[in-house]
Parts: C-alpha cells; sequence; structure tokens
C-alpha cells in the first residue's frame, strides 16, 4: 500500500448565504398574558384554548443566487448518501487512522493503525459515501484522546448520518422553493405602513381590553355574600342586590353585570314557561348553571 494517504472526494462547499438560509428560524410575538408551566398544564386538561395570540413570521424566502447554489450541489450532496466503492472507503479509512493515530495519547505503528483501518473499512463498507469526508477526520480528532476500537469508530461515524441527511433535506427544500420577489413587489407608501400598524395596534388594544375583562370576571365573578352560599337565580340576584353598596370598584361593575344576567336569564325561563318571574322563584333553582356559563 502506498505511503501516501488519499483524501478522496470532499462534500461541495456551502457559501455563507446558503449556510445562512439553512440555519434561518422564523420568529414570533406572542400578545396577551402569558401562562406558568402549571396554569399551561391546568388550561390543557380542562381543553381551553391558549391565552392571548402568537404571530409567528416565517423567514426570508432565499435569494434566487441562494436557491441556484441549492440546485447545483444539490446532486453531489444526494451522491454523498449512497455508499462508495470498496476502493474508495478503504483509502478513507487509511487516512482518518493515520491521522487520529498521530494524535491520540496511544499511537500505534503505522503497520498496526494500517490494519485497523483495513477493519473499518471492511465493517463500514455500507455506510454513506459523505462521512469518509474530511470533515469527519475533525470530527474524530476533536472526540478520541485515545484510539478507539472499531466498533467505536463506527458508532462515530454513524453519528455523522444524521446531520449529513437534515442538511440535504434543507438544501432540498431551498432548491424547489421559488426566488424572493420582494425586490418586485411595489414599494408600501408611508401611508399604507401607517395603515397597517394602527390596525395592528387596535387589534393588540382590542385583545388586551378583552383580556382585562376576562380577568376581572375570573376574579370577581363568582363572588358570594355572606349568607347567600347556595342560592341560584333571583334569589341570588337579590342577595347581591342587598349586598352592592358595601361593594366598590371592579367587584361592583363586575357584580351588577351578573345580577342583570341573572334576572335576564330569569325573565327568560319564565317566558319559555309562561309564567311570571316572581312566581317562579322556585324553579330558578333547577336553571342555576346558566349564570356560570356565561360568566365563566
Amino acid at each position: 500500500m502506498s505511503n501516501v494517504v488519499t483524501t478522496g472526494t470532499r462534500l461541495p462547499t456551502i457559501s455563507r448565504d446558503l449556510n445562512d438560509a439553512l440555519t434561518a428560524r422564523g420568529s414570533e410575538t406572542r400578545f396577551g398574558p402569558s401562562e406558568s408551566a402549571e396554569e399551561r398544564n391546568a388550561r390543557m386538561r380542562r381543553g381551553d384554548p391558549a391565552p392571548g395570540m402568537v404571530i409567528r413570521i416565517h423567514p426570508d424566502r432565499p435569494s434566487a443566487r441562494v436557491i441556484a447554489e441549492a440546485q447545483s450541489i444539490l446532486p453531489a450532496l444526494e451522491a454523498a448518501m449512497r455508499p462508495a466503492n470498496a476502493r474508495v472507503v478503504l483509502e478513507a479509512a487509511e487516512r482518518m487512522l493515520i491521522s487520529l493515530n498521530g494524535a491520540v495519547a496511544n499511537p500505534f505503528s503505522v503497520d498496526a493503525a494500517r490494519a485497523r483501518a483495513c477493519l473499518l473499512a471492511d465493517v463500514a463498507q455500507d455506510l454513506p459515501s459523505g462521512v469518509w469526508d474530511q470533515s469527519t477526520d475533525r470530527a474524530l480528532l476533536r472526540a478520541c484522546k485515545f484510539m478507539p476500537s472499531v466498533a467505536e469508530l463506527v458508532e462515530l461515524l454513524e453519528a455523522q448520518i444524521q446531520p449529513l441527511r437534515d442538511k440535504i433535506a434543507k438544501v432540498r427544500m431551498i432548491a424547489a422553493s421559488g426566488p424572493d420577489r420582494t425586490e418586485d413587489r411595489e414599494r408600501l407608501t408611508p401611508e399604507e405602513i401607517q395603515r397597517r400598524r394602527k390596525i395592528l395596534a387596535d387589534h393588540k388594544a382590542e385583545l388586551e381590553a378583552q383580556t382585562r375583562e376576562e380577568d376581572r370576571i375570573r376574579k370577581h365573578g363568582n363572588h358570594t355574600p355572606a349568607g347567600a352560599e347556595g342560592l341560584t337565580g333571583l334569589d341570588l340576584a337579590n342577595a347581591l342586590k342587598r349586598a352592592l353598596p358595601a361593594m366598590s370598584g371592579d367587584l361592583r361593575d363586575v357584580t351588577e353585570q351578573r345580577i342583570a344576567m341573572l334576572e335576564q336569564n330569569a325573565a327568560l325561563i319564565a317566558h319559555l314557561s309562561g309564567e311570571k318571574p316572581a312566581e317562579n322563584s322556585q324553579k330558578q333553582h333547577d336553571f342555576s348553571g346558566t349564570e356560570t356559563a356565561i360568566l365563566a
């Protein structure tokens, strides 16, 4: 075997712009209240929707130049997922082992390193050819302080497969996408930009106001005056009316809404049953869930 170590075929070089496109991630903005892990788990058990709203912004579409690069290197990357021929695998295994042998704390003789390279090439013959790239040499030098066994070397090589497969999938997506035509779009006028900002601000303010109102009802919507425990319908409405003078602020506002709803429900029930509200006081107990359903 020759003393010259064959370097083999390198994976195609990826430009910085294409690499940025491969690693680009969208952003998200949350409006409304946040929740702790405990609150989230409790909400999910109840089946309630998440509070607030999340707007997700996808990353910009790649430029025509980046797409062209992805299309040009994709065949070479896809070929890297196919096994190499036996000669290339043997030469690459020898290259890796001789390089690693000079860096570990327990180096072998050159002949012993080459013998181990032959064993490695035999058991790793079916691995994708991309794992034999020189970038794997650098990964082995960083990972190994001592000369690993053949089985450990195979595990290290197999660890390179999934990142390579993920990269190829992303390059394939970019190669199949259309270019960013932002430069072809009509530029927005300052008035249109301001109009869109106002729409977003109004929507945010509306959502925050709704959240505040829900918080008020959640906090005060089940307030029960002393002595009114167990009352429902008009009986509860009357008890709340008697307690109103001692209330103020949000508690009074929410209680007034609650009284109005209780009376409205009583009138509706009386209308459906053909009786007057005063005659239907006892029957309100059978419809006590109405108020809870509205204020919950």
